[in-house]
Formats: C-alpha cells, sequence, structure tokens
C-alpha cells in the first residue's frame, strides 16, 4: 500500500465495529439551505417537504447529502426520480420477495460457494472461526487455541477478514503479518493479538470469514496502493435477461482498506456504463463532498481514466445476475485484477444512494420503473398461483374425505342387509 503512515505503537481498537453516522445540526442545515443561494428559503422548505411525501420518501438528511438543493447541478433532473432509505426498503422486497433464497443469498460462505460451483471466480476462503459449532477440521477454526494458531501462521499472509453475517465492511480487517504477539494491518497499523480475538469472539458470533487477500490491478495498485478498489455494478433481471442498471467505482484512501463511500476519505467514481471511464470523482468531507481529478495518496490522476478489465468485469456481473436470478435486483462488488475480474460480494438490498450521488439523478427512471411493475405483477401470479394450488389441495382433500364418510356409512347398511 503506498502510504508514508506507519504507526509505531499497539492500537486499542483494531477494527471499526460500527458505521459513521453523519450528524445534521441545525445550524449545519440552515447554513447549507442558504448556501444555496440562488433559491428562496420557502422554496427548498416546500421542495423537502414535497420530497419526503413522494415517493421516494427522502428525509432531511438524505435530501441535504444529494444537495438537492443546488439548482446548477440538477438542472432538468427529475428530483422526485431520487430515493430514500424508506422508500429503499420497500423497494428491496417488492423486487426480491422470494424470501426463501434471503438466507443462501446473504450468507457470504453459502454464496461463494453457490458462485464458485458455477466457476465464477472469487477470494478464496482458507479459514472460518465459529465458536463451539461444527465439528472439527482444517478450516473450522472452534475456539481461542484455534484462532490464535491460525493468526500465528506465518503461512496464511496476507488475509483480509470480515463477519460472516456484517456488511458494509464493518468488523472487516486487512492484515499483512504476525510477530511477537502483533498483527500488522494492511495500513501498517498495529494490534494486539489478544484484542483482535476478543473482537473476533465479541462481534462476529455468527462466524468470522479469513480470506487470501490478493492485489488488485498494477494500474490500480499505482494508482491507490495494493488493495483492492471495487466497482459497485447494479443489476436488474428483466424477462428473464439480466442487464446493468448502474454502476459507480468505490477507491479507498488514507489509511482504509475497505473501500466503502461512507468512510471519510474514501473517493467515490461515476462511470461511462458503455466504456468503463471515469467521468466525475468526488470524496467525502465531513456532511458533505467535493470533486477532486487526482488521487489525494498518490497524485495519480483519476478523472478521465478507464477501468481496468471493465468488458471482464460487467460479463461476469451479467453472469451472476443469472445465477442469482430468483433474487433480480443485486448490487456486485467486483474488483479488478491482474487475472482478471473477482467477484468479491453479493447484495441484495442494495445501496442506491452511491449511484444516485455518483451519477446526479435518482435511481427510480424509465427502466427501474418497469422493472418494478413486472416484478410487482409477477408477485401477484405467483400468489394467484398459490391460491389455486391451495384451492385444488382443499378440494382434492374435502373429495378424499367425502369419500371415507360415504365409504363409512355404507358399510353398516351393507351388514344389516347381509344379517
Amino acid at each position: 500500500m503506498t502510504t508514508d503512515i506507519l504507526h509505531n505503537r499497539v492500537e486499542i481498537s483494531p477494527v471499526d465495529v460500527s458505521k459513521a453516522e453523519s450528524q445534521c445540526t441545525s445550524a449545519t442545515t440552515i447554513s447549507m439551505l442558504a448556501a444555496c443561494g440562488k433559491r428562496t428559503f420557502v422554496s427548498v422548505i416546500f421542495e423537502i417537504a414535497r420530497l419526503w411525501f413522494g415517493s421516494g420518501c427522502l428525509s432531511l438528511d438524505e435530501y441535504l447529502e444529494l444537495k438537492l438543493f443546488d439548482k446548477v447541478a440538477y438542472k432538468g433532473v427529475d428530483k422526485g426520480s431520487f430515493v430514500g432509505l424508506k422508500a429503499a426498503r420497500k423497494i428491496w422486497f417488492k423486487a426480491n420477495y422470494r424470501i426463501e433464497l434471503f438466507a443462501m443469498a446473504t450468507n457470504k460462505i453459502a454464496s461463494s460457494i453457490w458462485f464458485a460451483a458455477h466457476g465464477l471466480p472469487i477470494l478464496p476462503t482458507i479459514a472460518i472461526y465459529h465458536e463451539k459449532v461444527g465439528r472439527h477440521n482444517a478450516r473450522l477454526l472452534r475456539d481461542d487455541d484455534a484462532l490464535r494458531t491460525f493468526l500465528k501462521t506465518s503461512e496464511h499472509y496476507p488475509i483480509f477478514g470480515k463477519p460472516i453475517s456484517g456488511c458494509q465492511s464493518i468488523g472487516s480487517a486487512g492484515i499483512e503479518s504476525y510477530r511477537d504477539g502483533v498483527l500488522t494491518t494492511t495500513a501498517g497499523r498495529l494490534i494486539s493479538l489478544d484484542d483482535f480475538i476478543t473482537y473476533v469472539k465479541t462481534h462476529a458470533a455468527t462466524g468470522y470469514q479469513f480470506q487470501s487477500r490478493i492485489s488488485p490491478h498494477a494500474i490500480i495498485n499505482e494508482m491507490c496502493g495494493d488493495r483492492l478498489a471495487t466497482v459497485r455494478v447494479l443489476t436488474i433481471v428483466k424477462d428473464g435477461k439480466p442487464q446493468i442498471l448502474r454502476a459507480c467505482w468505490k477507491i479507498p484512501a488514507g489509511l482504509h482498506i475497505a473501500d466503502n463511500f461512507w468512510r471519510a476519505g474514501n473517493l467515490l467514481a461515476q462511470l461511462d456504463l458503455a466504456s468503463g471511464r471515469v467521468e466525475r470523482v468526488i470524496r467525502r468531507v465531513g456532511n458533505s463532498f467535493e470533486e477532486v481529478t487526482h488521487h489525494p495518496d498518490t497524485g495519480r490522476r483519476i478523472e478521465g481514466m478507464f477501468v481496468p478489465n471493465w468488458t471482464d468485469i460487467t460479463k461476469l456481473a451479467i453472469e451472476a445476475a443469472n445465477l442469482l436470478d430468483g433474487l433480480p435486483l443485486v448490487g456486485w462488488d467486483i474488483a479488478p485484477t491482474e487475472s482478471g475480474a473477482v467477484l468479491v460480494e453479493s447484495n441484495i438490498t442494495p445501496d442506491f444512494q452511491i449511484h444516485q450521488i455518483s451519477d446526479r439523478r435518482g435511481i427510480l427512471d424509465a427502466t427501474f420503473e418497469d422493472f418494478l411493475k413486472q416484478r410487482k405483477s409477477d408477485a401477484a401470479s405467483m400468489r394467484r398461483s398459490f391460491r389455486r394450488m391451495a384451492s385444488e389441495s382443499r378440494s382434492v382433500f374435502l373429495r378424499k374425505c367425502g369419500r371415507e364418510v360415504m365409504s363409512a356409512i355404507r358399510r353398516p347398511s351393507r351388514k344389516r342387509i347381509a344379517g
């Protein structure tokens, strides 16, 4: 990793255990609204109310995060097409109503096995920590001693660890080496082995996954160091055919090994879907964003460059979506590497906000609304089919019961006649 920062003391808190929430105070809100300049305060207030009560259910914080009060940036854009978290939750379950598939899709081990079994390139899992569960084997670490032995073994490094049921990289850690009771992270931090083991036991009750940490494509290594910068590809399956709806590029910066945009300082790039060319780059600064053209760590220009392996990335996203067509709305994290595109993770409750922020247009465009209408129709057809099957089952059951009752009535009559 390209960084001149190396901590020479052991860190007390080894990994992030929660996502930093943006705080928007009254003073901040007022100043941001006043900063729009070319609009009256009343017009902005009316717009906030309209979008809150509209189909997108945008909260005040979401409105401000998107900077929808900016007339120049959103000139000619339909602001009613933006959605907040409240509306996103409804969309997730409207599109992915096959909840019986959630267990496989949300479990990192299960989904990895599924994709690998079909030949898709994934990050290899080398061990799983799950206390007092399952039977002892080389890859299952069931207690402190097994976990400690694994982390002390130099042949395993470098590794990347994350909670099996985690999301948004919370609880993840990139570890380069172990020496004298101390782990060294990819960012150069020093973590006590005992502290890390305590974290894993406390915050990863459903298991902790250790994967081989792979290096990015050489172009990305030069840009942001030896850490993955994944492309988030949003796919839908409509009329049985997978298609890419949106894509953006998450780029890590500073000491972050994970590329999630909620981490302060990380970058987000708008992409041209046809070519993978970077159109615009932003980074989070407090409760706002600023546009940049170069990576802050290396000075390498990002704007105008092309994402390596773009054709391979889009092909992999389509192949993965085809495998998970029972859940037709998925966000895929795909990493460009020297050997090609690698599937890092699937998200069946994808974050729409990063696409809305990067593209400066709402997710509810004509294509997506048509897709949601089809899913609504498909769900209604499935319910009718279930009701029909239930009705047929009841009819079969009642006819069978009727025959048995009539048979029971006739038997005594025959006995009396015979007597």
